[in-house]
């Protein structure tokens, strides 16, 4: 499983998770990978992603959650524990 972090240098919000992302990444074996919008747009495009932050839960390239724009690390800590 992978943990796509979609974000932007403007977006202050990724900034901040991303380091307790990856923790909860590393607490359950899930790389985690991020993608900025601005570089990257046709891969965001090709995601559906139309705004920072937005984490992407994948397995076997195939979708498992979504979360977007208003999230907690929580939430997806919580998510992860369930499923693993």
């Amino acid at each position: 499983m992978e943990l796509i972090l979609y974000s932007s240098k403007r977006c202050n919000v990724c900034t901040a998770i991303k380091p307790k992302l990856e923790e909860v990444a590393a607490k359950y074996g899930v790389e985690l990978k991020e993608i900025n919008i601005e570089e990257n747009p046709a891969e965001a495009a090709q995601s559906m992603v139309f705004s920072a932050p937005t984490l992407i839960l994948k397995e076997r390239n195939s979708e498992v959650k979504r979360w977007s724009r208003v999230f907690s690390v929580s939430e997806v800590e919580e998510f992860l524990a369930r499923i693993l």
